[in-house]
Parts: structure tokens; sequence; C-alpha cells
């Protein structure tokens, strides 16, 4: 099982799922590489544990080679491999500062 699924204790961001499937998905290495080959797999699981180490979205870095980017639609997206982004929408209130988000649900790799 991919750590991501495991609950940290103490203050972290929490990512959430567009489905059960999605969960499965992001939650396996196996699964991982099958789907996305060994080399965005690997970027994708860097991804994911540094949006889980991260107390709120503002800790998250904003250059090379994260590059958290905020899109015009309203959601997130960090770099994998160009032009392969790793998208995500905040939880909460619409008005609230990047500093008081904790958490994000993923809507997939485009």
């Amino acid at each position: 099982m991919f750590p991501i699924a495991k609950r940290i204790i103490g203050s972290a961001l929490l990512v959430l799922f567009e489905s059960v499937a999605d969960q499965r998905l992001f939650c396996s290495a196996e699964l991982l590489d099958r789907r996305f080959g060994p080399l965005l797999s690997k970027k994708i699981k860097v991804r994911l544990h540094m949006l889980r180490a991260a107390p709120t979205l503002a800790l998250v870095p904003t250059c090379q080679p994260f590059c958290l980017k905020k899109t015009p639609r309203g959601d997130f997206t960090l770099d994998l491999s160009p032009p392969k982004v790793l998208r995500f929408a905040t939880q909460g209130r619409r008005g609230d500062p990047i500093t008081a988000i904790k958490t994000v649900r993923l809507l997939g790799v485009e």
C-alpha cells in the first residue's frame, strides 16, 4: 500500500480522491507504474508525498521542478514531465487564502 493512504499524526495537508478507483490507483505504486510508466509514476509519488507533508498549500514549492500554479479555473497544478501536470482542487470556502488551505481533492493527471 502506498503510504499516502495512511493517516499522519499532526498537521498535514489532507489529500482526497474523486473516486474509490482513483484512490486505489494513486495509493498503489504498482498500479501507477502500469498506468503511467516508471518515470512519470515516480514523479507522481514524489508530488503526492510533498503535498501530504505540507501543513498548508502555501508551503508547497512554487519553483522548478515542482512548480505549484493556480489555473484560471481556480484549481491548482504541480508540474510532472512537460506537458503533464498533476491537477487538484481545494476544499473549503472560496475566499480562503492559500495559507488556510489544508485539504485538496486530486482531479488527476493531464
